[in-house]
């Protein structure tokens, strides 16, 4: 279970970061060409992270990471993802988006596969 808490305070972290109103968002990069690229970066930062320390926790020496352990640990990436949209619906000036929560799973698989192919071939 140890494993598992430097996801959970991570996804805490993302949590807070869609608590910021959208209002304050704006202010702080008026620019809407840096708003666009600077929401992808995050989501690449973000969700790249969490699916790095998903199967961190998942993996131990006794298991084997296949494609179909990948391919559901990216539905929990994407439930993980999908709950952070619904939680941006109630921050004001912020709304959900499901092209993110599919972004955020793409992120997130990735950051899987290069955990993969670094740490566990």
């Amino acid at each position: 279970m140890a494993n598992w808490l430097p996801v959970v305070i991570w996804y805490g972290f993302i949590c807070v970061l869609s608590s910021i109103p959208g209002k304050t968002l704006t202010t702080l990069v008026p620019d809407s060409n840096y708003q666009f690229w600077g929401h992808r970066i995050a989501h690449i930062i973000e969700y790249g992270v969490l699916g790095v320390l998903v199967i961190r926790a998942y993996a131990t020496p006794k298991t084997k990471v296949n494609v179909m352990t990948i391919l559901i640990l990216a539905c929990f990436i994407f439930l993980s993802g999908a709950l952070d949209e619904w939680h941006q619906s109630f921050t004001p000036g912020r709304s959900p988006e499901l092209i993110d929560a599919i972004f955020d799973t793409i992120c997130g698989t990735f950051g899987m596969i290069v955990y993969k192919i670094r740490f566990l071939w």
